[in-house]
Formats: structure tokens, sequence, C-alpha cells
């Protein structure tokens, strides 16, 4: 999935999910390294902004949860 259709989806999780990935990509295409320096702090704030969320897998019921962490 490339960025605009993560985005275009409108669940916020996904679109900052699919920029963190892109982030990444691009750090890792530079040899800059002012450019570096500036992508890694926006990537730690996007990671940030990803952990603030609420995790998905806690809108499970109790039941959910349960049978999630036998099959595990």
């Amino acid at each position: 999935m490339t960025l605009l259709e993560a985005v275009r989806t409108g669940d916020r999780r996904t679109a900052l999910v699919a920029l963190r990935d892109a982030v990444a990509e691009t750090i890792d295409a530079k040899d800059s390294a002012r450019d570096i320096a500036a992508l890694s702090k926006r990537l730690m704030e996007v990671m940030a902004e990803i952990d603030a969320l609420p995790d998905p897998e806690d809108d499970a019921s109790p039941l959910d949860a349960a049978r999630n962490k036998r099959g595990a």
C-alpha cells in the first residue's frame, strides 16, 4: 500500500504507519547528514504519535483477548 492509499483509507494509524515506513526508507536512501537528522527527528515524532494511539487489540472483548492469548 502506498502512502497515498494509506491516507485515503481515513484510518489515522494506517496513515501514520505508512508515513513511518516512507520516512525510514527515505533515511536509508540519504547521504546528507542534515537530511538524515531532520528525517530522524520526524521519524521519532511519527513513532510517538503511533504509540499514543489506542491499541486496536485493546478493542477486543475479554473473550476475544482470552482466545487470542490461548491461540498464541
